[in-house]
């Protein structure tokens, strides 16, 4: 039975990224002060198998979670990427939640450092 994925948060929105060329991304629409978490809703597939395969138009957004990939279908999946990002990763068992590392003011783009095989995919160049 397809599981539904409705995610409302009324802390977040979604609109223009402020990095050039990255299409949309999440804004604080609230403060959110240092340790807000929030969880990478999604499709938890194992690595490798039938559902990966099947689901390689989504490769580029998948997070690694030890044999499991997550296909992000919420506001975590908007997360774009910063060399200086305001957010971490945790995990949790299988589950992934972003966690705020600084205070942020509400008009805040949200942004976490992407992996170093992800930004090679997207042929962005770190700053030094």
């Amino acid at each position: 039975m397809p599981r539904l994925f409705d995610e409302s948060d009324e802390r977040f929105e979604l609109r223009p990224s402020t990095i050039p060329g990255a299409g949309l991304g999440l804004f604080a629409r609230t403060d959110l002060p240092l340790g807000t978490m929030f969880e990478v809703i999604g499709a938890l597939i194992r690595r490798e198998g039938d559902s990966d395969r099947c689901s390689h138009f989504a490769d580029h957004h998948k997070f690694r979670i030890g044999p499991f990939l997550l296909i992000p279908l919420g506001f975590g999946g908007m997360v774009n990427h910063a060399d200086d990002p305001n957010l971490e990763k945790v995990f949790a068992n299988e589950r992934l939640f972003f966690r705020v590392t600084r205070p942020l003011r509400a008009g805040e783009e949200l942004t976490f450092r992407y992996p170093d095989a992800a930004l090679e995919r997207f042929g962005i160049t770190p700053s030094k």
